[in-house]
């Protein structure tokens, strides 16, 4: 199969089928593989969707702009809009990036991206346009740190790092990167017993107690859920994880001294390790948040 003649270990989990991202690869502008995912958002069938050109799913906006990319695109593109017509005519709205990849004298493209339409219904419902920045905004308004947004980011560019030291070999991995997933089972219960301020207090102190135990090269973000993600980079020895997660569980075991209140916290932790759970951001955030430890 095409995929096997791929040195491309990024994007091993498209072709393992353990990811949301709708991908496909582009050979002489037509659809050589699809994953699962793609197939579901074109709501097709594999057979009927491979083999044919890339531009009879494109709407006709959007296809000169594509064959454009195709052209010129010698790298890793940056993400762009695209719309997507279905086999029911429906159109869908992705947000894609190219990624081409030689093979002796041939070169294919990797097309990436992660459904738009969600979003795009939400801004069509009357929304003030802050509510609208804030679902969009790279960094929480609350507690001012990245939104998954940025995380994502931060996790891609992570993982090409470590690739590019290790060559490209996934096996070559000598510095291995975590993602976190903390989530803290009781901060509702504290808004309902002591109102929303005090919540947002609690946060207040949890933020800060975190901050003040990762490195400054670390990330640490702020989901819409009651839960905090956490990156970890150059680890170079996996028995520093367990100290990382020592030092997160320290963090929410000390109570929290609200006005006259004691508030005590339960959380789970989840950790994931590139590339050994997975090789993208959606697959080490899936894995760690599918495999969490009550502290």
């Amino acid at each position: 199969m095409l995929e096997n003649n791929i040195n491309a270990p990024h994007l091993g989990d498209y072709f393992l089928e353990i990811t949301d991202t709708f991908f496909c690869v582009i050979k002489d502008e037509k659809i050589s593989y699809l994953n699962e995912t793609a197939i579901r958002f074109l709501n097709g069938d594999k057979e009927t969707l491979t083999n044919q050109h890339i531009l009879n799913i494109i709407t006709e906006p959007d296809k000169e702009l594509f064959e454009e990319k195709l052209r010129t695109t010698s790298k890793r593109s940056d993400y762009f809009p695209l719309k997507l017509r279905t086999s029911t005519e429906t159109v869908i709205h992705i947000n894609a990036r190219l990624i081409p990849i030689f093979i002796g004298d041939d070169k294919i493209f990797m097309l990436e991206g992660y459904d738009q339409t969600p979003i795009l219904a939400l801004e069509k419902k009357n929304k003030s346009l802050e509510e609208r920045l804030a679902h969009m905004s790279p960094i929480d308004l609350e507690t001012h740190l990245p939104t998954p947004v940025l995380f994502n980011d931060r996790v891609d560019q992570a993982i090409l790092r470590a690739l590019r030291e290790a060559r490209g070999v996934l096996t070559n991995i000598t510095s291995f990167l975590t993602v976190v997933v903390v989530n803290v089972l009781d901060l509702k219960n504290v808004e309902e017993r002591n109102g929303p301020e005090a919540k947002r207090y609690v946060l207040d102190i949890l933020v800060s107690r975190f901050k003040s135990t990762i490195r400054s090269v670390d990330t640490i973000a702020k989901p819409a859920e009651d839960s905090f993600y956490f990156l970890f980079e150059n680890i170079k020895d996996k028995n520093n994880i367990q100290i990382i997660i020592d030092r997160l569980k320290n963090c929410a075991n000390i109570p929290i001294l609200y006005k006259t209140q004691s508030i005590s916290l339960k959380i789970t932790i989840g950790v994931s390790i590139y590339p050994d759970n997975g090789t993208s951001p959606v697959t080490l955030l899936k894995w760690a948040k599918l495999n969490p430890m009550l502290t």
